[in-house]
């Protein structure tokens, strides 16, 4: 038990998963959520911007605590920070709940395609806890 007390925080668990020759759990991103996004049809431009959002694209997730409608809001930015939308409101309270607890979470666009004068952007939403 000694030698569990001088071991340096964490460097005990490294060393046991390196024993074990096996991944040291969170060293990748989690899938947590495959949605739409919500809103796009009040999005001004969307039009114009279409044709730059590609499967694969990296967007942010942005936390909107007070907004008034949805204390639990996220809203959703491409790179250049242009608002796409928001995560639904039906499955965001999770994830508030662990970007409020200062985890970091991102999407990537998985799809596209017009549905009217909607633009139906399917995304999957992930952790990086690195």
């Amino acid at each position: 038990m000694k030698e569990l007390a001088k071991t340096p925080s964490g460097s005990l668990l490294k060393s046991l998963h390196a024993d074990l020759n096996t991944p040291a759990p969170y060293s990748s991103d989690v899938l947590l959520l495959q949605t739409m996004i919500a809103g796009t049809t009040h999005v001004v431009g969307i039009e114009e911007l279409e044709p730059f959002l590609k499967p694969g694209d990296r967007l942010e997730l942005i936390r909107i605590p007070d907004n008034p409608s949805d204390p639990n809001a996220i809203k959703i930015y491409t790179r250049d920070r242009v608002k796409l939308g928001y995560v639904p409101r039906k499955e965001n309270h999770i994830l508030a709940r662990l970007m409020d607890a200062g985890k970091l979470l991102y999407a990537r666009i998985l799809s596209k395609q017009w549905q009217g004068d909607w633009l139906q952007i399917e995304i999957e939403v992930y952790l990086n806890d690195d």
